[in-house]
């Protein structure tokens, strides 16, 4: 199989443009990553969710823990969502706080794009609020919550100033949400148009990593209409979703502003071969190019695109003119580029929201090292350790729980799967 993929490759082997390095040149950065851990008890999961910052200046980071009544549908959804949070807070904050010129995010923009239009919960939450409501409230209810975002992110910097670190407060959609009780107490009772079967296929075509029939039946969501009347705990989980769905936005929004570099393992893109026809990943068929061409595996790096191609999924129309950066990055793409910065080494896929060239790719290289960007290493460990230390306090609270009021041991009584 693997001689026939090999042969193939070379049969279609296309010149491209596989660039020299350039010379490092000295810059200042930060690099963010995130964790979660969590655990899921009888009908309760626990979960902690965290930033961690780390270049030019003090290590920065954020810490959340939470408690939910699990919901198979969405929990995983919403601490996903609120870890990418919390990374894009912090490279915003630690980048205005040590005056650096790129932040460098772990994974990739196009996915930070992607996610948050097919978070099927969000966009169930904004057309149940503005079918109940009228578009007008919802407007009202999104000024209001970007307003008090904008002094979270002020509080939030005089708290890291203070002390590097921040384990309270850092999600501010859970925090407000029962000062938003207007809203869903409005909603209660009301009866709807219900579009739970669209979701349910949303839902699966994303388990399956179909992205596109995702989008496509987001888009006849009338296809899949019912009625039915709200419940105060829908209503209120309608606003929940929404107001920390607008909290993603506004996070990325803001992280925007920046000079982002996104890197990302590319094992498994088609974003080259795809165009030639060839029946294999893009990583396999650089090799097999350089290999040919130059009798190695090179360090250098090819551009994709500078952008151009928009991303294939559409954030809700009352959104776009809220966060004009995240939709003009959904309507026109991103950079991409691949780079292997070592002979030998691993190639990685590149993004950023500026040109990829030889003035950004000599500033980053500044901080590479063995095959890698430092920076990103060291706070890939910083999340690690924040992950094990939920895991211990985790504990802790549970034996506490257990001890001081043992009736909430149904709730706590199954832990993970004995074949996991």
């Amino acid at each position: 199989m693997l001689q026939r993929g090999y042969a193939e490759a070379q049969g279609k082997l296309r010149e491209i443009e596989w660039r020299e390095l350039p010379e490092r040149r000295k810059s200042r950065v930060y690099a963010i990553d995130g964790s979660q851990g969590k655990q899921r008890l009888s009908g309760t999961i626990f979960y902690a969710v965290s930033s961690y910052a780390f270049g030019n200046g003090p290590a920065y980071r954020l810490v959340y823990t939470n408690a939910m009544l699990y919901n198979q549908g969405i929990s995983d959804q919403i601490i996903r969502l609120q870890m990418e949070t919390l990374e894009n807070k912090l490279g915003f904050l630690a980048a205005k706080l040590g005056n650096v010129d790129y932040v460098m995010m772990d994974g990739t923009l196009t996915g930070s794009l992607t996610r948050p239009p097919v978070y099927p919960e969000s966009v169930r939450g904004i057309t149940t609020i503005k079918s109940v409501l009228g578009e007008e409230r919802l407007e009202e209810l999104m000024e209001r919550f970007i307003e008090e975002l904008g002094e979270h992110y002020d509080e939030l910097e005089r708290k890291l100033r203070a002390g590097n670190r921040v384990n309270g407060d850092v999600i501010l959609a859970d925090k407000v949400l029962e000062d938003y009780a207007e809203y869903y107490t409005a909603m209660e009772g009301r009866e709807i148009v219900n579009y739970d079967g669209a979701f349910r296929e949303i839902r699966k075509a994303l388990k399956e990593e179909d992205t596109v029939r995702a989008t496509e039946i987001l888009e006849n969501l009338e296809e899949y209409a019912e009625s039915k009347r709200l419940s105060i705990d829908d209503a209120r989980n309608a606003v929940h979703v929404v107001l920390g769905y607008l909290e993603y936005l506004y996070s990325l929004e803001m992280l925007l502003q920046l000079n982002l570099v996104y890197v990302a393992k590319s094992f498994y893109n088609r974003k080259l071969t795809q165009k030639l026809g060839v029946d294999i990943v893009d990583v396999p068929y650089l090799d097999a190019y350089l290999r040919k061409t130059y009798g190695e595996e090179r360090a250098g790096y090819y551009v994709i695109t500078q952008g151009g191609k928009a991303i294939s999924h559409r954030m809700p129309r009352v959104l776009r003119k809220s966060f004009p950066r995240v939709e003009h990055y959904i309507e026109n793409g991103v950079p991409m580029a691949y780079i292997r910065t070592m002979k030998g080494g691993i190639i990685y896929l590149l993004q950023s929201n500026r040109t990829i060239d030889n003035d950004l790719l000599a500033e980053i290289l500044w901080h590479e090292g063995n095959g890698y960007f430092r920076p990103l290493q060291r706070a890939h460990e910083g999340v690690k350790i924040e992950k094990k230390a939920f895991e211990a306090e985790l504990n802790a609270l549970l034996n506490i729980i257990k001890a001081e009021t043992p009736e909430l041991r149904v709730f706590l009584k199954y832990g993970r799967s004995p074949l996991e």
